[in-house]
């Protein structure tokens, strides 16, 4: 590809990846709605990701559709089965 950086188009499950496989033990620290600490790691949530797009699939939702939600910025945003 000609002129580009890379070979590949930069999007968040390629970024979500990357992220899962290089730092899969670096931690991601958030402060709940509740007040407590929550760690994880980017390995963790690769895993959590993925069952989340699993699901959104089994609803139905077809790859290029856009999905949004709104809540405050924890780990619970992700993925709300925990």
């Amino acid at each position: 590809m000609f002129g580009l950086m890379q070979n590949f188009p930069l999007i968040v499950p390629r970024i979500l990846d990357c992220a899962g496989r290089f730092h899969a033990n670096t931690e991601i620290v958030s402060r709940r709605t509740e007040g407590d600490i929550h760690r994880y790691t980017f390995f963790d949530m690769g895993r959590r990701t993925k069952r989340l797009a699993k699901a959104l699939t089994r609803l139905g939702v077809e790859p290029e559709q856009v999905v949004a939600t709104i809540a405050w910025n924890e780990y619970r945003h992700w993925d709300r089965s925990s």
